[in-house]
């Protein structure tokens, strides 16, 4: 399930305007895991606010040094803005 198509089209799903596929796809690409942390990292540039916030939330539980100090990095460049 980690093909990178696949891994595209999930992080696509982030844009979503409704919440219920942001939430399927945050889970789906948790579940997927190291594989999925360079596209999350570059969505937290996305200019839909929603997409930045399920990228950090996604990258979060999956928690490799990787994605924890590029949510830490974006929180201190966002400030309020980048509350979860």
């Amino acid at each position: 399930m980690s093909d990178e198509s696949e891994i595209n089209r999930l992080l696509h799903d982030l844009s979503s305007r409704y919440a219920i596929p942001r939430r399927k796809a945050i889970n789906a690409l948790v579940e997927i895991g190291a594989p999925a942390v360079p596209g999350l990292i570059a969505r937290l540039n996305d200019k839909n606010p929603e997409a930045r916030k399920a990228a950090a939330e996604a990258l979060e539980h999956i928690a490799t040094p990787e994605a924890l100090a590029a949510v830490a990095h974006w929180r201190e460049k966002m400030g309020d803005d980048a509350n979860v």
